[in-house]
């Protein structure tokens, strides 16, 4: 059965899909009670929803959750939320918001708790919302999230693999990642061109830790900044931008017995971690 039919509410509210938004409702209940139930949500929990659209989600959280805080950027469906579908329901608070201006510190501080983070994905934020979840993943648990399959791909790739990338090593230095089932198009109205994935996202404590997390954030976007390029023609070239020479950038490779030919999508994240504490003492002790 679908969840009142995504197509006649949309009609009901006067609203079409706004695929610049990338909304694609979830139809079956049992997909939705699924997702939910990876979430494994306790009484005392606080869940974050990204994107709740018509609550098809959210319906089945309210019911297992201490609180849901449901993030909506749409400002007609967030007064749907409001108004009609959880009006009077306490435990559901609907803010109207760009997640990507959301603090989850600041919500996890007033909870007294790491929260639960939960929703389906547009393509268009899906990257820089994964950066930021990495940034502020101190005020987070777990979190279960519906993306394109292709994302979920980059995620849990090895190196020397095409799909081995920045998000790849940033988000597997930050997280525990595991790809618990895929949703097909038919799952959706409107269906959507592509495969959905859900993955499940535990913070993890980085071994071997990065002794400046920035630093190393620049040292790999550095090294995949043009992705055919070896080291030497990345890293040692835009030295100067982190605050190193060349020659500085070569000795680091040396000094880890790393050959500056190879490229960066060979090096594994623990040689990213490695390579960039190196660099940052030789940076950290020449400014020191």
């Amino acid at each position: 059965m679908p969840i009142s039919s995504p197509k006649s509410v949309l009609r009901h509210l006067g609203l079409r899909p706004e695929k610049a938004r990338g909304q694609n409702f979830l139809i079956h209940p049992h997909q939705a009670r699924r997702i939910v139930a990876a979430l494994e949500i306790g009484p005392q929990d606080v869940v974050v929803e990204v994107g709740p659209g018509l609550g098809a989600l959210t319906t089945f959280l309210a019911q297992e959750a201490a609180r849901v805080v449901a993030l909506e950027v749409d400002q007609a469906l967030a007064a749907y939320l409001q108004a009609e579908l959880f009006a009077g329901e306490s435990r559901v608070e609907v803010i109207c918001q760009d997640v990507l201006r959301f603090d989850f510190l600041r919500l996890a501080r007033e909870a007294g708790r790491p929260l639960a983070v939960v929703g389906n994905l547009p393509y268009q934020i899906t990257s820089p919302l994964l950066f930021k979840l990495a940034e502020q993943k101190a005020a987070m648990s777990r979190a279960i999230l519906m993306m394109q399959q292709e994302v979920g791909a980059r995620l849990t790739a090895g190196p020397g693999t095409k799909d081995y990338g920045i998000l790849s090593v940033l988000l597997q230095y930050h997280f525990a990642m595991t790809r618990l089932f895929s949703l097909g198009p038919a799952n959706f109205y409107p269906p959507p061109q592509v495969t959905s994935v859900v993955m499940l996202l535990v913070p993890r404590e980085p071994d071997p830790k990065a002794r400046d997390e920035a630093f190393f954030a620049q040292v790999v976007k550095a090294a995949f900044a043009t992705r055919r390029k070896t080291l030497r023609n990345t890293l040692a070239v835009k030295g100067p931008a982190l605050g190193l020479t060349a020659p500085e950038v070569l000795a680091g490779f040396q000094a880890l017995n790393i050959d500056p030919g190879r490229r960066g999508e060979t090096l594994s994240v623990s040689q990213f971690v490695h390579l960039s504490n190196e660099l940052w003492i030789r940076r950290e002790g020449r400014q020191g």
